[in-house]
């Protein structure tokens, strides 16, 4: 047996379950479902009588109401949807240092991870976060209104909900401005998704689709939230808090466990038992009186020509045997045969569930793994596909076709029970095969959208599967073709079994150790770049380009890696110029005729696995005039920061501290000591480590604390003297920055601190401002949004003893890994304070 090349098939997949109500007829076949117990098969058979719909729709993930989610999913057993406009890349980090694209990775794989808890699907817009905002007027802009617009509009037109829920209010102007501005859209995307005349190109996939009703899914915190009273009336109800017998769990239960996935935010949720009422109000449609669906038939009569398909789900519903499944796979099979013949997208969908139905209730499981992490265009990819049929049902493969590069093998042997086929495939990719890095980063977004041209991507959770299988089935008479994604497959000798994404990836990656590389004066710095082979061995070369009056030595470096998989760190010497300025520096491996500037990264988290990003081999190169006193700097982990990386790049020598290493003896020997953002919102112990630093602080020492939450601070008590963390912030990044104490050694030492120092910061100011404080503290710096009271508790500094201690809410974490110069220079005042008198 061979591959037969053929006609190659475009096939998308839609988020981790394959959707074939979102789309046509002649796409793909419906993704081989994880195998399901008989109570989620007794579920999936009741679900088949069920034709309604609902999108919920907010800002960021971990915005939506996953009792809703659960509910619906589960008890309902509505298509559930949620759509966020954002992939949360603005937020915070609790787990680690990751902000920006990466965290809006980790976000979407906590969504993902969400999801499958509840059982709902998953959608995106292009929207960036580009951080918090304080009016709609300034998401709508950023975002380009009319783009995110479209992008609602089409997963509507695709999704084509019953029913639309809206987190927030449209009319609200008391939060976060993302939140307002998706309401907005929500209410407009309501009417633009049924006219034909808006966003007309899309209508070469989809047609238009007027939803019954849009909905605000209210509660009693918002308006105590406001300080507003909360009456029920004119609002429709919903008890939310019941139980699922065959799941075993309460719908609240799935939630808590859903909400509990968005571990980069520190949401962990327990389980509320009990009641839960869930509130909605009317925005556009027709009245409820009942509920959400009033006026919509979620039965088979909604669907021309299928009045019988509603007896014969009934009579499986009836017939099913939990103790065998298996027996009721004919009556599926003659349900499908009965769907195939309808002519509506309920029909189609409905079959694509019955297809499966009938994999579970056959106990038919197949896999398409691979022994290498990572492929590249152009190479075989060798794979195992396994194939077991746990039940009488006859079940024969046809054969198995790669959709990806056109080639098809033809097998037409038969699944025996519980006999074991596997078959060794070697597919080659295409040569033109696009690499694995998330559809919506291959670009360089604007601070607003992220840039991508295929329409057939916009929406998407996720990449579709690099190389899926399609196998062709004859099941009891009926051809049913299942796409069974390749995967990455080891075994872990703790873990067992793993299952990891395969990477298509170029054949080698230069990997830089820095995003921003910052020269404080004229003097070079080595640069080492690590030069890691991906899927074969690798000849050639590294270079490194610099901007104009910037230098580099040597011109070129060889590169010889004899297999996948090895590495080489070729050194650089890179010279700033005399003067300020910065640019941009790449590395380019020459191989094979062929240059390439992609890096590596990999994030990692136990709940959302391993996955591996491809971002250009750049790194921002700035010259600036920083000078410090002190050598010697201690920092305490928080939440993660980079901290400890950037002040390296200035000449200080930096310790990280285990809670353990703060003791008197061992901060003696440091010239300052930086605690990580949120520390006192996630160090265990440090009210007891306060203590030491204080003593520390008295004895001559210097104490930078960074910004901490509201919530679950570990001590209130936070440094020298009395001082109240707010809420409050400055969003606006070029916010006019203004001095407050200008004779501070901190704003005069070794730097003088200038309104140039503020200029090109990143996302924001800074983040929960102390708001209240001891007269003992010396407010040095005052800044505001536009129209808002002057925020003065930044910055702050207390003399102590003969020492410092600095609480700053400016967003040090983001400035200084984007090579901000100002940033730099006033950091460097603050940790060489100790010298300052």
């Amino acid at each position: 047996m061979r591959w037969v090349r053929g006609q190659r098939r475009a096939i998308a997949l839609v988020g981790f379950v394959m959707s074939q109500s979102l789309l046509t007829e002649a796409a793909a076949p419906p993704t081989l479902p994880k195998p399901m117990n008989a109570a989620e098969i007794q579920l999936g058979l009741q679900k088949l009588n069920v034709l309604g719909r609902v999108l919920y729709v907010a800002a960021h993930p971990d915005d939506e109401n996953t009792n809703l989610m659960a509910l619906w999913s589960n008890g309902s057993l509505y298509d559930t949807a949620y759509l966020s406009l954002t992939r949360g890349d603005g937020g915070q980090n609790l787990l680690g240092p990751e902000l920006r694209e990466r965290l809006g990775v980790i976000r979407t794989r906590e969504l993902l991870a969400a999801r499958q808890i509840d059982h709902a699907r998953q959608f995106f817009t292009r929207a960036v976060d580009f951080g918090f905002s304080k009016s709609a007027d300034e998401a709508l802009r950023l975002w380009d209104r009319d783009k995110i617009l479209s992008d609602v509009v089409w997963v509507i037109r695709k999704f084509r909900p019953d029913v639309i829920v809206t987190r927030f209010s449209p009319e609200d102007n008391l939060t976060h401005g993302h939140h307002t501005a998706t309401a907005i859209l929500v209410q407009e995307a309501f009417k633009a998704a049924a006219d034909p005349k808006r966003f007309h190109e899309q209508l070469a996939w989809v047609k238009p689709w007027q939803a019954t009703r849009l909905v605000w899914n209210t509660s009693p915190f918002f308006f105590q939230n406001r300080n507003q009273p909360f009456d029920p009336t004119g609002l429709t109800s919903l008890e939310a808090g019941g139980f699922a017998p065959l799941l075993g769990k309460a719908f609240t239960e799935i939630a808590a466990a859903s909400l509990s996935m968005h571990k980069s935010q520190g949401v962990g949720s327990p389980p509320r038992r009990g009641e839960r009422k869930e509130y909605f109000k009317l925005l556009t449609g027709p009245p409820m009186t009942n509920g959400l669906f009033d006026g919509v038939d979620t039965t088979w009569k909604r669907v021309p020509n299928a009045t019988d398909i509603d007896n014969q789900v009934q009579q499986l519903i009836a017939t099913f045997s939990p103790v065998n499944p298996a027996a009721s796979v004919p009556k599926l099979l003659e349900l499908r045969k009965a769907l195939t013949g309808v002519d509506n997208d309920w029909a189609v969908s409905k079959r694509a569930e019955v297809d499966g139905l009938i994999a579970s209730c056959a106990a038919l499981y197949m896999e398409s793994s691979t022994a290498l992490a990572a492929v590249s265009p152009g190479q075989l990819l060798p794979i195992k596909f396994d194939a077991i049929n746990r039940s009488s049902v006859p079940i024969k493969l046809i054969s198995v076709h790669a959709p990806v590069s056109g080639e098809t093998l033809r097998i037409d042997a038969p699944l025996a029970r519980d006999q074991f086929f596997t078959k060794d495939l070697g597919p080659t990719l295409p040569a033109n095969m696009v690499y694995s890095q998330p559809y919506w980063l291959r670009k360089t977004p604007t601070i607003g959208t992220f840039i991508v041209d295929d329409q057939q991507l916009i929406g998407l959770a996720e990449n579709p599967p690099a190389f899926p299988i399609e196998a062709r089935l004859d099941i009891a008479g009926q051809e049913i073709r299942y796409l069974i994604d390749t995967f990455f497959r080891r075994v872990d000798p703790i873990a067992g079994e793993v299952h990891e994404l395969l990477a298509v990836t170029p054949p080698v990656f230069a990997n830089l150790p820095s995003s921003a590389f910052v020269f404080p004066d004229e003097k070079g710095r080595p640069i080492a770049v690590e030069i890691a082979s991906s899927t074969s061995a690798v000849q050639g070369n590294v270079n490194l380009t610099v901007p104009a009056g910037w230098q580099v030595s040597p011109k070129s470096v060889p590169v010889d890696l004899k297999a996948p998989n090895e590495k080489i760190f070729a050194e650089f010497s890179v010279t700033p110029p005399g003067r300020a300025g910065d640019g941009t520096l790449r590395a380019v491996v020459s191989t094979g005729g062929k240059e390439f500037s992609f890096s590596r990264e990999q994030i990692a988290y136990p709940h959302i696995g391993i996955h591996i990003l491809m971002p250009a081999a750049e790194a921002r190169v700035v010259r600036a005039e920083i000078r410090k006193t002190g050598q010697q700097i201690g920092y305490l982990p928080g939440a993660g920061d980079e901290i400890p990386q950037c002040l390296r790049q200035i000449g200080y020598n930096v310790k990280v501290f285990e809670p353990e290493d703060v003791t008197p003896e061992n901060l003696a020997r440091f010239d300052a000591v930086v605690l990580g953002i949120r520390a006192y919102n996630t160090q265990n112990r440090i009210a007891d480590l306060q203590r030491k630093l204080l003593d520390y602080v008295q004895a001559g020492g210097v104490v930078v604390a960074q910004y901490n939450t509201t919530a679950d601070l570990k001590t209130k008590d936070i440094g020298p003297y009395p001082l109240e963390i707010s809420r409050d912030r400055v969003t606006d990044e070029t916010a006019e920055v203004r001095v407050l104490a200008p004779d501070h050694p901190v704003l005069n030492t070794p730097n003088k601190i200038t309104a140039e120092d503020f200029k090109g910061w990143v996302q924001e100011r800074g983040l929960y401002f102390p708001n209240k404080w001891d007269p003992r503290w010396t407010a040095i710096l005052s800044s505001n949004d536009p129209g808002e009271k002057p925020r003065d508790g930044g910055l702050l500094v207390a003399k102590a003893g003969k020492g410092y201690f600095v609480y700053t809410g400016y967003s040090w974490f983001r400035q200084l890994p984007a090579g901000v110069p100002g940033a730099y220079r006033l950091f460097a005042n603050l940790v060489s304070l100790r010298s300052a008198e």
